[in-house]
């Protein structure tokens, strides 16, 4: 038990060279709270059965021996300067992926248009406003000359007054073609959809670092294609390996991020990383703000900078976690004494040597147990039920969240005043959850329901309010989108605080996979017009009602096993005694 001791007194003292005395001392008084917490009594004086005290202190010791990594983060301190430093390194990609996927909204801005008339074609800087001199009446999609009407068959003429170029001037996606424009916008969201499928297997196969780095390559690299596209098609190829990619970098930054933060930082870490792809959107808007006269060097700005993160694989170091379950413990041990000499702290090689023997020995008892799949999330009728709900709320967020980030025209008819108002109130929102999330008032369920319900009556109402009234439609559409951003945030914590410890994971890549489709989907659904803001609204009032019936999960055990996830047994009104919490 020698080695349980000194992981036992280290929990408490800071300082492992202690006098043995005193080290004997504290273990007897921390092992006999821990005996007592068994069910066993603890050792006393006079006469006893030598062979029961041994069994109880074996069987005490080897509870005792179980180290994990959370256990060295403890004594590391659980968000140090190594910490801070492999945070912040790891969070700067997610600038660089906010740029890349919805920088689309310069590049390919939608720019107002009318048709060519035939005394202007083969002239250049012909000007939007036209002078009816003639019989020609020139209208977006059509043209008119004595009460004939007829096609834009000699092209248009583009408004370039606030945006100079775009993909849509080049390739002409207006009017018959405006679909066309909509797959560009949903292309990446194609490619993350298999991007998701592919790193997530590659993280754990090759590791973080290697996946990050074979990723954000394939960013940077289908970015800069994108630029040099000669084509509309092979600009769509471009955007849908840009998607690929950037379901890599986010999953690889995603965990290198999180796994070295102790247990009680993660909430603050999983909110604070999207600070950086907020940042990464207002970089977006000032660029293409400075950059309107040529698209291709805009998306080349936002694509280049990424190359810059190949001076990773000398700097970044890889995930601990990953390199022990590998077996690469030598490597393992080097990264934590650096972490530890950085931190100022002291790490001794016996409570390493407990961590490794741990995660193997959970690895040999995983690689023979059951492995569940996405189908195990329908076998019981309370897990199926949250799943189905959990999954409306992921389709509905994500796709909330996307379109609101493509289309602005409702806040300001300035694209960038526009972008800059739904970028830049993401970071309120933030703010809120990151106070109020663990606080029993506010909680996750009650929190996320009112955000859904809110901005799901914002964009029902705002499509009613009449064009004389622009404060009104700006404030709705404000309130909406803060809405729909606190929403977003908070389901990722809930979600994964909804699903058993066996099927997390499964669940969590369930539900991304199904958003993806809701992301994909809603740029078509702008396509409807005026009232399209409609239809995110009513999914959101039926997500935030649904939502309701989901158990709160703050300051409640998670369950382990499917058995403790039917026993928290969704919120029935005409349920009596429902169990919220596992027993």
């Amino acid at each position: 038990c020698n080695r349980s001791r000194k992981v036992e007194i280290n929990r408490f003292v800071k300082n492992p060279d202690l006098p043995p005395q005193l080290e004997d001392f504290l273990f007897e008084i921390l092992f006999s709270q821990e005996l007592r917490v068994m069910g066993f009594q603890p050792q006393e004086q006079g006469d006893k059965a030598e062979n029961n005290e041994k069994q109880d202190a074996s069987k005490a010791c080897s509870d005792g021996d179980r180290v994990t990594f959370d256990d060295i983060l403890s004594e590391l301190g659980e968000f140090g300067l190594e910490q801070k430093l492999n945070y912040f390194m790891f969070s700067l990609p997610y600038i660089m992926s906010a740029m890349q996927l919805l920088g689309w909204v310069f590049v390919g801005a939608n720019m107002s248009h009318r048709c060519r008339m035939p005394e202007e074609v083969g002239l250049d800087n012909v000007s939007f406003s036209y002078n009816n001199d003639t019989m020609w009446e020139s209208k977006s999609c059509s043209r008119r000359l004595d009460n004939v009407t007829t096609a834009c068959d000699d092209g248009w003429v583009y408004d370039r007054s606030q945006v100079e170029d775009s993909v849509v001037s080049d390739w002409d996606l207006v009017c018959s073609r405006e679909g066309l424009r909509a797959t560009v916008g949903a292309s990446p969201m194609a490619g993350y959809l298999v991007g998701g499928f592919v790193f997530g297997f590659l993280t754990d196969k090759i590791g973080r670092k290697p996946t990050f780095m074979i990723s954000n390559t394939l960013m940077a690299t289908g970015g800069l294609l994108a630029a040099v596209a000669p084509e509309y098609f092979s600009f769509v190829a471009a955007r849908v390996i840009t998607g690929f990619a950037i379901a890599g970098v986010e999953a690889a930054c995603f965990v290198m991020g999180m796994e070295m933060v102790g247990p009680s930082k993660r909430t603050l870490a999983g909110i604070v990383c999207w600070f950086f792809e907020t940042t990464g959107l207002l970089s977006a808007v000032a660029l293409a703000y400075i950059v309107r006269d040529n698209w291709r060097l805009l998306q080349t700005l936002y694509s280049a900078p990424a190359l810059l993160f190949l001076a990773y694989w000398w700097v970044a170091p890889e995930s601990v976690r990953w390199l022990v379950a590998r077996g690469r413990n030598n490597e393992a041990r080097a990264l934590i004494h650096r972490a530890a000499k950085r931190n100022g702290v002291t790490i001794g090689d016996e409570l390493i040597a407990d961590m490794e023997q741990t995660i193997n020995k959970e690895l040999e008892e995983e690689s023979s147990s059951k492995t569940y799949t996405a189908v195990d999330l329908f076998r019981f009728p309370n897990l199926r039920y949250k799943t189905i709900i959990l999954l409306l709320c992921w389709l509905t967020c994500a796709s909330l969240y996307y379109v609101l980030l493509l289309d602005q025209s409702e806040l300001s008819d300035d694209k960038y005043l526009g972008f800059l108002i739904t970028a830049a109130v993401q970071l309120p929102g933030y703010v809120y959850v990151i106070f109020t999330l663990e606080r029993p008032a506010f909680g996750r369920k009650r929190s996320m329901c009112m955000f859904l319900i809110l901005s799901g009556l914002a964009l029902c109402s705002h499509p009613f309010v009449p064009q004389s009234y622009p404060k009104i439609r700006i404030g709705l559409s404000v309130i909406g989108r803060f809405a729909a951003n606190c929403s977003y945030t908070i389901l990722n914590l809930f979600s994964a605080e909804q699903f058993p410890t066996v099927v997390r994971g499964v669940g969590m890549g369930f539900a991304v996979v199904v958003s993806r489709i809701g992301t994909m989907l809603a740029p078509y659904i702008l396509l409807l017009g005026t009232y399209s803001p409609c239809i995110f609204g009513i999914s959101a009032l039926l997500s935030g009602f649904c939502a309701l019936l989901l158990p709160e999960t703050l300051g409640r055990q998670m369950p382990e096993t499917l058995q403790d996830g039917e026993r928290i047994e969704i919120c029935l009104p005409w349920r009596k005694g429902s169990k919220n919490l596992v027993e």
